[in-house]
């Protein structure tokens, strides 16, 4: 039976990368987003693969709209052993200038939609018998990112690891190197949107596979060399 990959997000280099790596390895794709036609093209690559291919049209801020694209991706392809979930997390400004919408739009929002992602996901993966679920933090190309975001994903993905290693199912964050280390000095080079979408996307590939089964809870900076 095929393996197939849930992935949450779209128009990304991310999104299209990872795609592409896990239908490679023999994965089925379901891409889910609110905007569908920006899924289609991803999906036709993963289909000229060899793989099914599936692209949803899902609200990632609504739980029902979420809960509804998960059986969706169930009936047609079946139950995922993989979530991804790709969440931009370019820095939205200097905190005291930012209206409440735009906290609201840059943090509140894409949080929200990875704990739904997450819950919508975990009963077909119990029933598959386990799985994988990989958010990716995606700074790539931006001056500063939202470590608000980064941080709080840091935390679910530690308390899914706990939560859901007795069940079979690992969790883990991959994130852009942090601009500046603890001295503020500049840590290294930001990698460009190209550059991490590709070493994001070889490392999606190595946490899926059966090397890393008895690996969970890591937050993995991908950066250049």
């Amino acid at each position: 039976m095929s393996q197939v990959a849930i992935i949450a997000g779209a128009g990304t280099d991310t999104v299209a990368a990872t795609a592409l790596a896990l239908a490679a390895d023999g994965f089925d794709v379901a891409l889910l987003d609110a905007d569908e036609s920006a899924c289609m093209t991803t999906a036709a690559q993963v289909k000229d693969l060899g793989r099914r291919a599936m692209a949803v049209r899902t609200d990632w801020t609504d739980g029902e709209s979420a809960d509804a694209a998960i059986e969706q991706v169930c009936a047609g392809l079946g139950n995922p052993s993989v979530l991804l979930t790709v969440v931009p997390v370019a820095g939205p400004g200097q905190l005291h200038a930012l209206t409440q919408e735009q906290w609201t739009d840059t943090t509140a929002v894409p949080l929200r939609a990875v704990f739904l992602a997450c819950q919508a996901v975990l009963d077909p993966m119990i029933k598959n018998g386990g799985g994988r679920i990989i958010t990716v933090a995606d700074g790539a190309g931006a001056e500063t990112e939202n470590a608000t975001v980064r941080t709080a994903l840091e935390g679910l993905t530690r308390t899914l690891a706990l939560e859901l290693a007795p069940l079979g199912i690992t969790a883990h964050l991959l994130t852009t190197p942090r601009p500046v280390d603890q001295l503020g000095t500049r840590a290294g080079r930001t990698p460009t949107a190209a550059e991490f979408s590709a070493r994001a996307a070889r490392t999606v590939t190595m946490l899926t596979g059966t090397a890393a089964d008895s690996l969970t809870g890591q937050a993995l900076r991908v950066g250049t060399p």
